[in-house]
């Protein structure tokens, strides 16, 4: 365009360029004044050109898996490694793309990010159906509970003997982001699945967990708020069972709290935490509980190993009829573990846990009642609790696995609960696992149960399990 206009110009002077010097002096301040116009483009061009190929070095680096030129610092949080000064300063329309691009190389496989911020996501999940049979009578034909099973020996029309159903409740999906903060990271997780009611079929709306967690505050540990495992729940050492539900001796729930994370040592982890008290489980009488659960954890991991032990300690307050009211302390202790075996083995694992205490069932995977209330003297009266489990984990070839568990809870029955109390249960099953690619798990799994009631009554029930589980 600047050469079309100095044409323009020359021409309509062309005229007078032999009669007035002064004339000629004028045009030729034009022609340099455009040619100076014209080397600034042309160098505006060259960086940008300069830049676009930068860029483009970048995304192909990124995009390819290589290695960045200098590695920082083992020290150094991803977020903050900046990329190299461009030599020329960042043209218009560029803004943006500097922390999109150091977003881009944090070490976190499947995630993406936006151009224009610093937060990255990571959307998973799955889609899963599940068969399965049952022999016995069981109250729950999406989870297998030992403690739902019936032992009345009502009819099949009643609750129904040897049942056939099938479900996607399972099917879950999640979104976790990640914000560089500075020198901190901020971290948010949601995932929902349809398995809010285990006694239908029916798909309902479930959230399984919703937080928000920064790194680094508060005396130098993790903070998390939110909706989570709770701190005494040991994920790592649950079972890869196909049933939904897990072992019924896991100590195990999922709700509302506020924890406090901080490394101690070599592999220890100090865990706080202050949680709701919606798991509270009362007979005859209902929750009026004044003060959260206390937990308080310590992990210790290595490569191969990990072990924790835990602490929970609980208000029970209890709201009776005849406006009784009466509280008393729960309490409960866990230690759980994993560790892999040694040599040729060293992908298989085994995983324990083993729980006691006085007014904790309603935290036992099984869910027996935590107290009940005595009317006679107006007491709430916790129950001892006992629960255990084990499980193996063995690979027959890289395609094809395998799980053993076993787990007992059992209470100490009171003498004024009612003869059909829970007082036992037992847990069975093994399962093999076949993964064709990795994004598809196909497998088949026999569970089984028995429940044992104070006056003796006793039920089982035998679950052949078919699944088929498509992650993204």
């Amino acid at each position: 365009m600047a050469g079309i206009l100095l044409v323009a110009q020359l021409w309509v002077a062309a005229p007078s360029l032999g009669q007035d010097a002064g004339e000629a002096a004028r045009l030729l301040k034009i022609i340099e004044e455009q040619q100076r116009r014209l080397d600034a483009q042309d160098a505006e061009l060259d960086q940008q050109r300069q830049m676009l190929q930068a860029l483009r070095q970048q995304v192909e680096s990124l995009q390819g898996g290589a290695a960045p030129a200098a590695a920082p610092p083992a020290d150094t949080p991803a977020a903050r490694v900046a990329l190299p000064a461009p030599s020329a300063p960042e043209p218009a329309g560029f803004e943006g793309l500097e922390p999109a691009i150091k977003a881009a190389q944090e070490d976190w496989p499947g995630s993406f990010g936006v151009f224009g911020g610093n937060t990255r996501f990571q959307l998973s999940g799955f889609a899963e159906l599940d068969f399965m049979h049952d022999s016995g009578a069981i109250q729950t034909p999406t989870a297998f509970m030992p403690g739902a099973i019936d032992t009345s020996h009502a009819t099949a029309a009643e609750l129904g003997y040897s049942q056939t159903n099938a479900s996607a409740q399972s099917s879950r999906i999640a979104l976790e982001t990640r914000t560089a903060l500075q020198d901190r990271q901020l971290k948010t997780f949601i995932a929902v699945d349809m398995l809010n009611d285990l006694t239908t079929t029916a798909a309902q709306f479930h959230l399984r967990q919703a937080y928000g967690e920064v790194n680094n505050v508060l005396f130098g540990g993790d903070l998390r708020f939110g909706h989570d495992w709770a701190t005494y729940t040991n994920v790592d050492t649950i079972p890869n069972v196909l049933d939904a539900q897990g072992p019924q001796a896991m100590f195990v729930t999922r709700h509302p709290q506020i924890r406090w994370t901080k490394g101690v040592g070599s592999g220890l982890k100090l865990l706080l935490a202050v949680e709701a008290t919606d798991v509270h489980l009362f007979e005859g009488a209902k929750v009026a509980s004044r003060w959260p659960d206390g937990v308080a954890s310590l992990l210790w991991q290595s490569d191969s190993s990990l072990l924790q032990g835990s602490l929970l300690a609980r208000d029970l307050r209890a709201s009776a009829g005849d406006g009784l009211v009466d509280s008393a302390f729960g309490w409960g202790a866990n230690v759980s573990g994993r560790f892999e075996l040694p040599g040729i083995r060293r992908q298989d694992f085994v995983s324990f846990s083993l729980t006691y205490g006085d007014g904790i069932g309603g935290v036992i995977n099984d869910a027996p009642p935590d107290a009940s209330f005595d009317s006679a003297t107006g007491r709430l009266e916790t129950i001892p609790t006992l629960a255990w489990f084990v499980g193996y984990q063995h690979w027959w070839s890289p395609d094809f696995f395998s799980v053993l568990a076993y787990g007992e809870a059992r209470q100490d029955n009171l003498g004024f609960q009612p003869p059909t109390a829970y007082r036992r249960t037992q847990y069975a099953t093994a399962n093999l696992s076949w993964t064709p690619f990795e994004q598809w798990l196909f497998g088949i799994e026999a569970l089984y149960g028995t429940r044992e009631d104070k006056d003796g009554a006793r039920g089982s029930d035998f679950r052949s399990l078919l699944v088929s589980r498509f992650s993204f």
